[in-house]
């Protein structure tokens, strides 16, 4: 089920690691309607076929504060973040098995997961004091957590609901800045379907607290014949955070 797929690198590092990345880093996101079980199987095809070692990751336990933030009870959303965990990982272990990946389950991550590798804790700590003290990480981190309050609240979120849900964007740094040390290879790729505004400071060294490591990419990825978000030209109403 391989499918044709364009590559966009997000920086002049990253285009040297489009073609010769150790490992991939696949990012999928809950209520998000781009990331329904065919898209995810086809990226995941289209990964396994290109690079030796492909990482799946989504978000864990962090994302039922979203919820919660956006006004839904504690049980409500505990329950709905379960679901739509389970939406996203049971299509991508499919296609990591389909696709020979050895022990698919090692690949799949959740944040909540990686909390126990200690090279994760340690970026996760560097992330936390970056939003604690460098105004450019603080600032996009908050962006961040506010749209996607917006998002499920569908109402403009306070400074506190910011404050219950930004844990969420401060989990997923040390995927986006250390990938490396995070799996343990020299080079790693990170791959979502947009462009993220979480990686514009880091990039631009805006950011002084926080910087991509060595060997770390980012690369928007996206099936051919679909807009720059990646949907298909005739399903804009799709999408989402």
């Amino acid at each position: 089920m391989t499918s044709r797929f364009l590559v966009r690198h997000c920086s002049p590092e990253s285009a040297i690691l489009v073609e010769r990345a150790e490992s991939v880093v696949l990012g999928l996101s809950p209520w998000n309607g781009y990331y329904r079980p065919r898209a995810i199987e086809a990226l995941i095809d289209w990964a396994c076929s290109v690079f030796r070692r492909v990482d799946v990751f989504v978000p864990g336990y962090e994302a039922a504060h979203t919820l919660t933030a956006a006004g839904f009870t504690a049980p409500e959303a505990v329950h709905r973040t379960r679901r739509a965990l389970s939406q996203l990982r049971t299509p991508a272990r499919r296609a990591l098995e389909r696709a020979g990946v050895d022990g698919p389950d090692r690949h799949l991550h959740t944040w909540t997961q990686l909390a126990g590798r200690p090279q994760y804790a340690a970026s996760r700590a560097r992330a936390e004091h970056a939003y604690r003290t460098d105004p450019a990480v603080r600032r996009v981190c908050r962006a961040t957590a506010r749209a996607a309050v917006r998002h499920a609240a569908g109402t403009e979120p306070s400074e506190a609901q910011i404050d219950r849900a930004v844990s969420y964007t401060i989990a997923e740094l040390p995927l986006v800045v250390d990938g490396p040390a995070v799996f343990g290879t020299t080079t790693s790729l990170f791959v979502y379907h947009r462009p993220m505004d979480l990686l514009e400071p880091l990039i631009t060294g805006e950011a002084r607290g926080l910087r991509p490591a060595p060997g770390q990419g980012y690369a928007v990825v996206t099936p051919a014949g679909t807009d720059q978000e990646g949907f298909p030209h005739d399903r804009r109403q799709d999408r989402d955070r």
